[in-house]
C-alpha cells in the first residue's frame, strides 16, 4: 500500500496539471493528440493494485489474525478501483476526444504510448470483473482488450516497416516545428 502511495498519488498530481493544460489551453498538435491516452496508465495501474492488494489482504490479514481487516481492506480496493476505473473512463472519453479533433495518421513512436496505459486498464476491468463476477464489465474489459491486441499489432507493423524504410526516428514536436518554418 506504501509503494502504491508513492507511485499513484504523485501521478495524479501531473494528472490535475495535465487537466489545467487542457483546460487553460488548446487541444495538443495533431502530432502530440495521442499522447491522451497517458492518463489511462496511471489510473488502471492504480485501481489493477488496489483489486490485488485487496485480494491478498484476505489471505495475509488472515494468518496475522485479522480477517476482519483483511474483508475490509479487500472492499476498500473495490470501491477504490472502482471509483478509479469510473476517473479512467472520463479520460478514456477525454482521450478519444483529443484524438477525433486532432488525430494525424502520420505514424511515429509516440503511438507506443497507446498499448501500456491501454492494457493496465483493460486489466484492471478485466480483474474488478471478475472478483464482483460482473459480466456486463467483463465484456467491456474483453472488447477494450480486443482494442488493444488489435492497436498493438497496427503500431508493430507500423514501427517494423519504418524502421526498414528509415523514416521512424523522427520527433513529433520538430515535425510540428518544420510545419511551422514553412
Amino acid at each position: 500500500y506504501v509503494l502504491w502511495g508513492i507511485s499513484v498519488l504523485p501521478a495524479f498530481s501531473i494528472l490535475s496539471i495535465l487537466f489545467l493544460r487542457l483546460a487553460i489551453h488548446k487541444l495538443p498538435e495533431e502530432q502530440m493528440a495521442i499522447s491522451g491516452c497517458l492518463a489511462l496508465g496511471p489510473i488502471g495501474t492504480g485501481a489493477f493494485a488496489l483489486l490485488l492488494l485487496g485480494k491478498q489482504s484476505i489471505h495475509i490479514l488472515q494468518a496475522a489474525h485479522l480477517a476482519e481487516l483483511g474483508a475490509v481492506m479487500h472492499s476498500i480496493g473495490i470501491v477504490g478501483s472502482l471509483l478509479l476505473i469510473g476517473f479512467g473512463m472520463w479520460w478514456l472519453a477525454i482521450a478519444v476526444f483529443t484524438i477525433y479533433k486532432k488525430f494525424s495518421m502520420n505514424f511515429h513512436l509516440g503511438w507506443w504510448g497507446l498499448t501500456f496505459p491501454l492494457g493496465v486498464y483493460s486489466f484492471s476491468i478485466l480483474e474488478l470483473a471478475k472478483q464482483l463476477n460482473l459480466v456486463g464489465m467483463a465484456y467491456i474489459g474483453y472488447c477494450l482488450s480486443i482494442l488493444l491486441i488489435g492497436l498493438w499489432l497496427f503500431v508493430i507493423i507500423k514501427t517494423l516497416l519504418g524502421a526498414y524504410k528509415g523514416s521512424l526516428f523522427m520527433s513529433p514536436c520538430l515535425i510540428a516545428e518544420k510545419k511551422l518554418a514553412h
